[in-house]
């Protein structure tokens, strides 16, 4: 019997490539829906996992540290650097299990 392949592994650009603009987060995705809030808006990546936009409602700190935000599981960055969210959002897809 041949061993099966295993599934080549999805790069970052690749990755990237699934980014698409959404106007409403909470729509999209359940998690991304806060009670009483305003819309989030942000990039998905394969139609699951999202960096939203740091809102004009955030705290003035939150908003001086950047227009992205990623949280993931305990870990939480707000940056200008969006190349530097998706690397992390990429390995957390990685380890989940997402291109499985």
């Amino acid at each position: 019997m041949m061993p099966t392949a295993k599934k080549t592994a999805v790069t970052l650009e690749e990755f990237v490539a699934t980014r698409r603009w959404s106007d409403d987060l909470g729509t999209a995705l359940d998690e991304a829906r806060w009670d009483g809030e305003p819309k989030a808006t942000g990039y998905l990546y394969l139609d699951a996992l999202y960096i939203d936009a740091v809102q004009d409602h955030w705290p003035e700190q939150s908003k001086a540290e950047g227009k992205w935000h990623l949280l993931l599981d305990r870990d939480e960055w707000i940056t200008d650097d969006l190349p530097l969210l998706e690397g992390k959002l990429w390995e957390y897809a990685q380890e989940q299990g997402y291109f499985d």
